[in-house]
């Protein structure tokens, strides 16, 4: 059974173990698994996550890497550590990995191949194919476009981790029809054609 860490505690063991490496930037997921501290790293995700002790320990998070902040080793060693810890016997769903993962891991996994290619890459079986109803094309749409007044472009489609979805869309009522289904402003958008 894993304890539960405090914001205090994970305070303490921040900086004893910054005190110790000297650390002149925020460690890698690897560096915390590497040095024994997954647990520490999935407890600091309850009380603000990198951003906010990075700020507080005064070190600059390193924004360069691939996928929402994560390596390709580290979306593999985040996959891995979910996978043994939840046990599913096939490769997960993005929406899946959004509900279990930490934050940005199921854009990371899209931008980075997608769920069939790190299903091969950790040896499972691929989740099966969507199936893009009305109603989960609407729900997806709605999770992406929250708080916009407009339709979103292609890469931020990509940057939610949602290109499966625009997929669906171009091959079923077209990205004009939806914008006016969920009242976002359609300028630009193009009726899609009869066939």
């Amino acid at each position: 059974m894993c304890r539960t860490r405090t914001e205090q505690q994970v305070a303490r063991e921040l900086e004893a173990w910054f005190a110790q490496r000297a650390f002149d930037y925020w460690p890698t997921y690897r560096t915390f698994v590497r040095d024994g501290h997954r647990g520490l790293y999935q407890a600091l995700q309850r009380f603000g996550g990198p951003a906010r002790w990075a700020a507080e320990l005064g070190v600059p998070v390193i924004a360069h890497r691939r996928g929402a902040g994560f390596a390709d080793a580290e979306i593999q060693g985040v996959l891995r550590n979910l996978l043994r810890d939840h046990h599913p016997a096939r490769f997960p769903t993005l929406a899946w990995l959004r509900r279990n993962g930490p934050p940005g891991l199921a854009a990371a996994v899209q931008r980075s191949g997608g769920t069939a290619h790190w299903a091969g890459m950790l040896r499972m079986p691929a989740p099966p194919p969507a199936v893009w109803t009305d109603e989960r094309i609407e729900a997806e749409l709605r999770r992406v476009c929250a708080g916009a007044t407009r339709w979103p472009s292609k890469a931020e489609f990509e940057h939610a981790g949602a290109l499966g979805v625009l997929g669906a869309i171009y091959r079923g009522h077209g990205t004009h029809w939806w914008a006016q289904r969920i009242g976002l402003q359609a300028d630009g958008l193009r009726p899609r054609r009869k066939a």
